[in-house]
């Protein structure tokens, strides 16, 4: 399970330290970071994409972790991006707790049928693990959350 997930995320698609003022904000940055990574074409028709998944039903799950993910025709390549904020943020989490902790997931349009929806999958369970959630809300270090990930 967790080899399928470390082959969506790379060292540059790890951020530690994002300073945003809301989730709108969080998810603008990190699709810019995307963008200048290559991962996405347009940063802003990518974050359009997820905000209106958003508006759909919440992705924050609980314990100050949200999952926000986006098929969207801006993305050349799937890919899973990890970062923490430095303040915590309101997402309308199903538990009411702000999120601090944010996956967010860029699914290509040519992406097999439901290849999102088994990552989706591989992350909720490993999000059932009481161990993994605490070792990367742990984590410190780029190095740290990918072996995290990959274990």
């Amino acid at each position: 399970m967790s080899e399928k997930l470390s082959g969506f995320i790379s060292a540059n698609n790890v951020v530690l330290d994002l300073d945003a003022k809301d989730r709108e904000d969080a998810i603008r940055q990190l699709a810019e970071i995307l963008q200048k990574n290559g991962n996405v074409s347009n940063a802003a028709a990518f974050c359009q994409d997820v905000l209106e998944r958003e508006a759909m039903t919440t992705t924050g799950i609980g314990n100050n972790i949200a999952i926000p993910h986006g098929k969207s025709a801006a993305v050349t390549e799937t890919t899973m991006m990890f970062a923490k904020t430095t303040t915590p943020l309101e997402w309308q989490s199903l538990d009411g707790s702000k999120v601090n902790i944010i996956f967010l997931m860029a699914v290509a349009p040519q992406a097999k049928g439901n290849a999102h929806l088994k990552m989706l999958a591989n992350l909720s369970g490993r999000l059932m693990d009481d161990d993994f959630v605490a070792a990367i809300k742990q984590a410190q270090t780029v190095e740290a959350v990918l072996k995290i990930i990959k274990k």
